[in-house]
C-alpha cells in the first residue's frame, strides 16, 4: 500500500537549504561587484570627458571610484572562495601526495577560515564602532564610513563560511592521488 506523496523527493536538508541561500548571496553579491565596475568605468569615462572637453573637472568621481573599489574587492571575495578561484601558493601541496597532501590540504583550509573568521569579527567591531560614534568621510562625497566597512564583515565571513563548507564537504584530494611527472 502506497501512502500519498511517496512519489515526492525527499525533502531537501536544512544544511541544504542554507547553503544554496549563501550562494545565492554570494551571487548576488558578485553581480553588485560587477555593477560597481561598471560604474568605475563609467565614472572615469564621464570625468575624462568632463575634465578635458568642458574643461569641469568632477569632485565625486575619484572618492566614488575608491569606494566602489572597496565593494569589489569584498563583495567578489566570497564568490572567488566559492570557486576555489583565489591565490593560493600550492608548493608543498604540488610535491606531496596520498594522505599527508589531504591533511595540509584540510590544515590550510582551516587556517584560511580561522584567519577570515578572525578578520570578520575584527572588522565587524570597527564597523559597529563607527557606526555608534557617527563617523563619517572626507568631503566632497561623505557617507557614514559604516555603510563602506560593512561590506568587509562580509565579505570576510562569507569567505570564512566557504572555507568550512569546503573542509568539512570532503572535497579534498584523493589520498591515492598520482605523482606529477
Amino acid at each position: 500500500m502506497r501512502t500519498v506523496g511517496s512519489d515526492l523527493p525527499p525533502a531537501p536538508r536544512f544544511s541544504s537549504r542554507l547553503a544554496a541561500a549563501h550562494d545565492a548571496v554570494t551571487g548576488a553579491g558578485f553581480a553588485g561587484a560587477a555593477l560597481c565596475t561598471a560604474l568605475i568605468a563609467v565614472s572615469f569615462c564621464y570625468e575624462v570627458v568632463s575634465r578635458y572637453f568642458f574643461n569641469a573637472p568632477t569632485e565625486w568621481a575619484t572618492p566614488l571610484v575608491s569606494y566602489s573599489l572597496l565593494a569589489i574587492i569584498f563583495l567578489a571575495m566570497p564568490e572567488l572562495t566559492r570557486r576555489a578561484a583565489h591565490i593560493a601558493i600550492n608548493l608543498l601541496l604540488d610535491r606531496m601526495r596520498g594522505t599527508s597532501a589531504r591533511v595540509l590540504h584540510a590544515a590550510i583550509r582551516a587556517a584560511a577560515a580561522s584567519a577570515c573568521l578572525l578578520a570578520a569579527w575584527f572588522s565587524a567591531d570597527a564597523t559597529l564602532g563607527q557606526f555608534g560614534q557617527g563617523v563619517w568621510t572626507n568631503p566632497p562625497l561623505a557617507v557614514p564610513k559604516w555603510v563602506l566597512s560593512a561590506v568587509i564583515p562580509y565579505g570576510m565571513l562569507s569567505a570564512g563560511i566557504y572555507f568550512l563548507r569546503q573542509l568539512f564537504s570532503g572535497e579534498l584530494p584523493p589520498a591515492s592521488a598520482e605523482p606529477k611527472s
